[in-house]
Protein backbone atom coordinates (compact mmCIF):
# COMPACT_ATOMS: atom_id res chain seq x y z
CA UNK A 1 0.00 0.00 0.00
CA UNK A 2 1.38 3.39 -0.94
CA UNK A 3 1.91 6.22 1.47
CA UNK A 4 -0.85 8.24 -0.24
CA UNK A 5 -3.31 5.35 0.05
CA UNK A 6 -2.60 5.02 3.77
CA UNK A 7 -3.25 8.74 4.32
CA UNK A 8 -6.45 8.52 2.24
CA UNK A 9 -7.66 5.53 4.24
CA UNK A 10 -6.81 7.29 7.51
CA UNK A 11 -8.72 10.39 6.37
CA UNK A 12 -11.72 8.29 5.42
CA UNK A 13 -11.79 6.57 8.81
CA UNK A 14 -11.39 9.90 10.60
CA UNK A 15 -14.22 11.48 8.58
CA UNK A 16 -16.50 8.49 9.20
CA UNK A 17 -15.90 8.83 12.92
CA UNK A 18 -17.21 12.39 12.85
CA UNK A 19 -20.29 11.37 10.85
CA UNK A 20 -21.48 8.62 13.18
CA UNK A 21 -24.27 10.03 15.34
CA UNK A 22 -23.64 10.06 19.09
CA UNK A 23 -25.56 7.66 21.28
CA UNK A 24 -27.38 9.34 24.13
CA UNK A 25 -28.37 7.40 27.22
CA UNK A 26 -30.05 8.08 30.50
CA UNK A 27 -28.23 7.22 33.71
CA UNK A 28 -30.26 6.67 36.87
CA UNK A 29 -28.79 7.39 40.29
CA UNK A 30 -30.47 6.81 43.62
CA UNK A 31 -28.70 9.65 45.39
CA UNK A 32 -30.40 9.30 48.75
CA UNK A 33 -32.76 6.93 50.56
CA UNK A 34 -33.99 6.47 54.12
CA UNK A 35 -36.83 5.01 56.11
CA UNK A 36 -39.18 7.04 58.23
CA UNK A 37 -42.50 7.17 60.05
CA UNK A 38 -44.98 9.91 60.68
CA UNK A 39 -48.69 10.28 61.31
CA UNK A 40 -49.06 6.54 61.88
CA UNK A 41 -47.57 5.70 58.49
CA UNK A 42 -44.17 4.27 57.59
CA UNK A 43 -42.31 4.80 54.34
CA UNK A 44 -39.01 4.56 52.52
CA UNK A 45 -38.19 7.74 50.67
CA UNK A 46 -35.43 8.87 48.40
CA UNK A 47 -34.31 10.83 45.37
CA UNK A 48 -33.71 9.53 41.85
CA UNK A 49 -31.56 11.59 39.49
CA UNK A 50 -31.08 11.17 35.75
CA UNK A 51 -27.45 12.21 35.27
CA UNK A 52 -27.40 11.00 31.66
CA UNK A 53 -28.11 12.88 28.44
CA UNK A 54 -31.38 11.15 27.44
CA UNK A 55 -34.63 10.47 29.32
CA UNK A 56 -35.04 7.57 31.70
CA UNK A 57 -38.47 6.59 30.38
CA UNK A 58 -39.37 4.03 33.05
CA UNK A 59 -37.76 3.06 36.33
CA UNK A 60 -38.52 1.21 39.51
CA UNK A 61 -37.24 0.66 43.02
CA UNK A 62 -37.83 -2.48 45.09
CA UNK A 63 -37.56 -2.21 48.87
CA UNK A 64 -37.69 -5.17 51.26
CA UNK A 65 -38.95 -4.39 54.75
CA UNK A 66 -37.52 -6.22 57.76
CA UNK A 67 -38.92 -6.79 61.22
CA UNK A 68 -37.07 -5.97 64.45
CA UNK A 69 -35.12 -9.23 64.14
CA UNK A 70 -34.06 -8.46 60.55
CA UNK A 71 -36.37 -11.04 59.01
CA UNK A 72 -37.92 -10.01 55.68
CA UNK A 73 -41.62 -9.17 55.96
CA UNK A 74 -42.29 -8.30 52.32
CA UNK A 75 -41.14 -6.33 49.32
CA UNK A 76 -42.66 -3.28 47.69
CA UNK A 77 -42.12 -2.31 44.06
CA UNK A 78 -42.67 1.32 43.14
CA UNK A 79 -42.63 2.35 39.44
CA UNK A 80 -41.81 5.78 38.11
CA UNK A 81 -42.46 7.54 34.80
CA UNK A 82 -40.06 9.54 32.69
CA UNK A 83 -37.20 11.48 34.25
CA UNK A 84 -35.61 14.03 31.91
CA UNK A 85 -31.83 14.47 31.71
CA UNK A 86 -30.59 16.43 34.72
CA UNK A 87 -33.93 16.09 36.49
CA UNK A 88 -34.51 14.58 39.91
CA UNK A 89 -37.56 12.85 41.35
CA UNK A 90 -38.31 12.47 45.05
CA UNK A 91 -40.39 9.48 46.13
CA UNK A 92 -42.04 7.88 49.18
CA UNK A 93 -42.89 4.19 49.17
CA UNK A 94 -45.49 3.32 51.85
CA UNK A 95 -44.68 0.39 54.13
CA UNK A 96 -47.89 -1.20 55.46
CA UNK A 97 -46.58 -3.29 58.34
CA UNK A 98 -44.60 -0.54 60.04
CA UNK A 99 -40.93 -0.03 59.34
CA UNK A 100 -38.21 -1.37 61.60
CA UNK A 101 -35.49 -1.81 58.97
CA UNK A 102 -35.30 -2.12 55.20
CA UNK A 103 -32.98 -3.15 52.42
CA UNK A 104 -32.89 -1.71 48.94
CA UNK A 105 -33.43 -4.82 46.83
CA UNK A 106 -33.26 -3.34 43.32
CA UNK A 107 -33.15 -0.20 41.23
CA UNK A 108 -33.65 -0.29 37.46
CA UNK A 109 -34.07 2.25 34.68
CA UNK A 110 -35.05 1.81 31.02
CA UNK A 111 -34.73 3.89 27.86
CA UNK A 112 -37.41 4.62 25.24
CA UNK A 113 -36.82 1.25 23.55
CA UNK A 114 -37.06 -0.69 26.83
CA UNK A 115 -33.32 -1.31 27.13
CA UNK A 116 -31.89 -1.31 30.64
CA UNK A 117 -29.81 1.71 31.58
CA UNK A 118 -27.06 2.13 34.12
CA UNK A 119 -28.77 2.39 37.54
CA UNK A 120 -26.69 3.02 40.65
CA UNK A 121 -27.41 3.34 44.36
CA UNK A 122 -24.93 6.07 45.26
CA UNK A 123 -25.11 4.92 48.89
CA UNK A 124 -24.15 1.29 48.15
CA UNK A 125 -20.48 1.70 49.08
CA UNK A 126 -21.36 3.27 52.44
CA UNK A 127 -23.96 0.59 53.18
CA UNK A 128 -21.56 -2.18 52.18
CA UNK A 129 -19.01 -0.72 54.61
CA UNK A 130 -21.58 -1.02 57.41
CA UNK A 131 -22.63 -4.57 56.53
CA UNK A 132 -20.52 -6.35 59.17
CA UNK A 133 -21.93 -4.08 61.89
CA UNK A 134 -25.48 -4.59 60.58
CA UNK A 135 -25.07 -8.38 60.53
CA UNK A 136 -23.83 -8.31 64.12
CA UNK A 137 -26.78 -6.15 65.18
CA UNK A 138 -29.22 -8.50 63.42
CA UNK A 139 -27.65 -11.57 65.06
CA UNK A 140 -28.08 -9.96 68.49
CA UNK A 141 -31.68 -9.00 67.72
CA UNK A 142 -32.46 -12.58 66.72
CA UNK A 143 -31.09 -13.89 70.03
CA UNK A 144 -33.54 -11.74 72.00
CA UNK A 145 -37.09 -13.07 72.32
CA UNK A 146 -39.55 -10.40 71.34
CA UNK A 147 -43.02 -10.93 72.89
Amino acid sequence: MTKGAVFSLFGLVLAAGYCIPGWAAGELHLSFHMGGSGGGQSFVGGTLINSGDAPVVHSYVVVTSLDGQCKPTGSMLESFGSIAPGEQLSFRIPVKSGLKRYRLASIKGFDAEGFELLAVDDNARILKGREAQERESCAKAQEIEVP
